[in-house]
């Protein structure tokens, strides 16, 4: 008989989250190792966990724990070609193509393998799945080969245990499973760490002092990627191109999201499903579900995805009772070898905070401002000053004056003052201030709400009294539309141009007062006169965006709309 060894984990003993969820990457490969025909024909491997809600014991001998680690990191071959002669290449074809001058020349293509891995049960739990590929599972592939195994010494085991075309025998390799064996028959044993096991971990600190980790919980790290969702942060920059300032956007590396699991039973029952639930247009080659604004932004799609799945299966139960949180690791892969982690952060399970989300997610279009209002989203959670209109007057006040006619500029805008949940909240609450005659407020109305007025008010009135239109005496006449919206931008732009050239702040108040101030309505006047002297950035931020909101609405086909 074989030595069998016990390895009991308790949630709340781990002592991060990539080990919390490598004890749910544990859970579900076991579970999926124990389905696999290989395994039932591998008559000595035992290997069994043992699952509560908030603990687990696993009992394996050494065959068990080597068909473990062979399907962890079972490698496939991926073809891939190159224009130019390799020395090694698996076989070659003459190709047609067409240069530069177009001409079409005959070239020869070297074709070639490589090794990527394989990931378990991932592949079929991609949505575009086929024949073992995917856009999701690619995505994933291509994290753990640039992030977690970014250096290609660090990949020995899956070498080892790479398929062969035309061979349906699992590949089998032992030395990595008996070494880690070595370690657990002592679980208490202290171990080096290593960034190829926990993420962003060094062998040693700044000081020199080695980093160590317990041998039954550095096991577990071998399992967090397989519960990790990927996404691919987009910046952008301002370019000029042919005389004209273009966005360039560019993607840097990946946001990794860990969750931090709270009940192990309850998210692994949900978690497949998740996986199963995700889109697959692409951007590109990538997922455009997983093409962001922000890093952070990856965590609240995780918990969006998680949210709504929880509503269909179960009706409405708190995201906590599934996760303390997701960790969120912004990685890039620097040079032939390097990592670098350009960010973390951890993101709590907020349920009106990811209700947020996925209306920002689903109403705004535009690139820049969409970034800046989930960044609000973020900071408002710790900082209730923090509005949805919160530096945008920076923001407004950098912008190149060609981005102030994107359709989804202006459609973003809108939608600040008509649906965003966060201002029709605040509204909502001045409105019950005045109805229960609250003593603490006199307002009859939201600053947002006054300034979305006032702006189209004095815009309106300076199409009527200087050019005389109307949108009544122009509807349904094509020519006269298209003048009127011709005239309104005019109006708009200069009133626009003239509040972002005004950045001190006696210099707003003073154009504000003689040319927006006749708009205010009477009974708002003393009110509304306070909160421009003592809250002059935001009245100036508001202006800005409501100016913005009274451009010409120009419609884009949906086809068109997207993660501009």
């Amino acid at each position: 008989m074989t030595e069998t060894i016990e390895l009991h984990y308790d949630l709340a003993e781990l002592p991060s989250a990539q080990h919390r969820a490598g004890l749910a990457g544990l859970k579900l490969m076991v579970d999926y190792l124990q389905d696999e025909p290989w395994f039932e024909d591998r008559e000595d491997a035992e290997i069994e966990l043992e699952t509560e809600d908030y603990d687990a014991t696993l009992r394996c001998n050494l065959e068990g724990l080597i068909a473990l680690f062979d399907l962890t990191y079972t490698a496939i071959p991926e073809e891939r070609f190159s224009d130019k002669k390799r020395e090694k290449f698996d076989r070659t074809e003459e190709v047609t193509v067409t240069d530069k001058k177009g001409k079409a020349k005959t070239i020869t293509r070297y074709f070639y393998s490589v090794e990527i891995p394989e990931g378990a049960f991932l592949p079929k739990l991609d949505p575009s799945h086929n024949n073992g590929q995917g856009v999701w599972i690619k995505l994933w592939r291509e994290m753990l080969w640039q992030i977690v195994r970014g250096v290609p010494a660090t990949r020995n085991s899956y070498k080892h245990r790479l398929k062969r075309h035309g061979v349906s025998e699992r590949p089998s390799f032992s030395k990595d499973a008996e070494k880690v064996w070595k370690d657990l028959v002592k679980p208490s044993k202290t171990v080096n760490q290593s960034g190829n096991y926990y993420l962003g971990a060094m062998a040693s600190t700044a000081e020199n002092v080695p980093t160590r980790d317990c041998a039954k919980y550095q096991f577990l790290l071998h399992f967090w990627p397989f519960v990790t969702q990927v996404y691919c942060p987009q910046f952008y920059s301002v370019i000029k191109k042919r005389g004209k300032q273009e966005i360039k956007r560019k993607f840097k590396g990946y946001a990794l999201v860990v969750p931090d699991v709270a009940n192990l039973i309850e998210f692994c029952d949900v978690f497949p499903s998740v996986l199963e639930d995700r889109e697959t247009e692409k951007y590109g080659y990538r997922p455009r579900e997983a093409v962001i604004d922000l890093p952070e932004e990856g965590a609240l799609d995780m918990l969006r995805l998680l949210r709504d799945r929880i509503r269909r299966e179960a009706g409405d139960p708190q995201l906590s009772q599934y996760l303390l949180g997701v960790e969120l690791f912004h990685a890039e892969k620097v040079g032939n070898s390097g990592v670098k982690l350009r960010s973390l952060s951890y993101v709590e399970p907020i349920e009106s905070q990811v209700d947020l989300y996925s209306q920002i997610r689903q109403n705004y279009w535009c690139l820049w401002f969409r970034k800046q209002r989930l960044i609000n989203l973020l900071r408002s959670s710790d900082d209730s000053n923090v509005k949805p209109w919160t530096e945008f007057d920076a923001l407004l006040s950098r912008i190149p004056r060609a981005w102030l006619k994107d359709p989804y500029f202006n459609h973003d805008a809108r939608v600040l003052f008509e649906e965003d949940p966060t201002t029709l909240e605040e509204k909502k609450l001045v409105m019950t201030a005045k109805t229960t005659k609250d003593s603490n407020t006199s307002k009859i109305r939201s600053c947002a709400d006054i300034l979305y007025q006032i702006c189209q008010s004095y815009v309106l009135s300076r199409l009527e009294s200087k050019h005389g239109l109307t949108w009544q005496n122009c509807k349904g006449n094509p020519k006269l539309e298209s003048d009127f919206d011709s005239k309104k931008e005019k109006i708009v732009n200069t009133a626009f141009l003239a509040v972002r050239a005004r950045t001190e702040k006696q210099a707003f108040i003073d154009y504000f007062v003689s040319t927006l101030y006749p708009y205010v309505r009477k009974e708002e006047f003393a009110d509304f006169a306070t909160d421009l002297f003592e809250n002059t950035d935001e009245i100036r931020a508001l202006t800005l965006l409501a100016l913005s909101s009274q451009y010409p609405r120009q419609s884009k086909n949906n086809s068109e709309k997207e993660k501009s």
